[in-house]
């Protein structure tokens, strides 16, 4: 069994190099090369620092990215779970009625999206879990015996490089601080928003986060927008209770 998972960490490394040609191995290379190995149509790559701080560092198409903007703005999914458990999340058919119950608002958002199928593997090596990949298919369907253990290698190499490019702190339950050139604009800008609502409420920041997400879902804008307005003093939040926000 040991020579087997050898061999099989020899190939999938093997297969990263070459997308990689001359260039160092990055995220990206990781990524690309697991998505046709494991039979799925795209893949994304998450530094996650706590539940609700969460940075995209890849995404193979546009299909991922819209995938981890729906995670991140919604606060919920697979990719938030497997990273909260510490452990793989397969769902190989988001339209399933189990999907729909554990993720009310991302399953439906999901399949939208052109997701049938998503499958989310914690960076984890003992204490140290600084990310997620993910892999997601258009149709609905179980990854294979082979394709799933590829998949987990694939897990353990994007672990690597991930360390490798941004350093670790080793305290469990939380991972790699980011540094500020690693954080998307937009996702600063939430961050950022969250500590004005925050003020605003008189409240904690998940609180704080909790209403910038309901306030988008009830509005259908993104996580990104609604931040906008508030950086802009276009919305303001007021504790009354009902979620709703004041127009200055």
């Amino acid at each position: 069994m040991v020579i087997k998972d050898e061999g099989r960490a020899a190939r999938v490394w093997a297969l990263i190099a070459g997308f990689a040609g001359a260039e160092a191995v990055s995220v990206g290379h990781v990524c690309r090369a697991a998505v046709p190995v494991t039979g799925t149509d795209g893949a994304a790559l998450s530094l996650v620092t706590a539940p609700d701080r969460r940075t995209l560092l890849h995404a193979t198409d546009g299909a991922a990215r819209r995938l981890d903007d729906l995670q991140f703005g919604l606060g919920e999914g697979p990719c938030v779970d497997a990273w909260r458990q510490g452990g793989p999340v397969l769902v190989a058919d988001l339209g399933s009625v189990e999907a729909m119950a554990r993720w009310p608002w991302f399953a439906a958002s999901a399949v939208e999206a052109g997701a049938g199928a998503l499958f989310a593997f914690p960076l984890q090596a003992g204490a140290i879990r600084p990310g997620v990949l993910v892999l997601y298919r258009a149709q609905p369907g179980l990854l294979s015996d082979e394709q799933l253990a590829d998949a987990l290698v694939f897990a353990r190499a994007a672990l690597t490089v991930t360390l490798d490019t941004v350093g670790s702190d080793g305290v469990e339950g939380r991972s790699t601080p980011v540094a500020s050139g690693w954080l998307g604009q937009d996702r600063a800008e939430v961050y950022q928003a969250t500590g004005m609502v925050a003020v605003q409420l008189d409240a904690g920041l998940d609180e704080a986060l909790a209403r910038l997400r309901a306030h988008a879902f009830t509005t259908d804008a993104s996580l990104a927008e609604i931040a906008q307005q508030v950086l802009d003093r276009v919305l303001r939040f007021t504790p009354d209770g009902t979620g709703g926000s004041d127009a200055e």
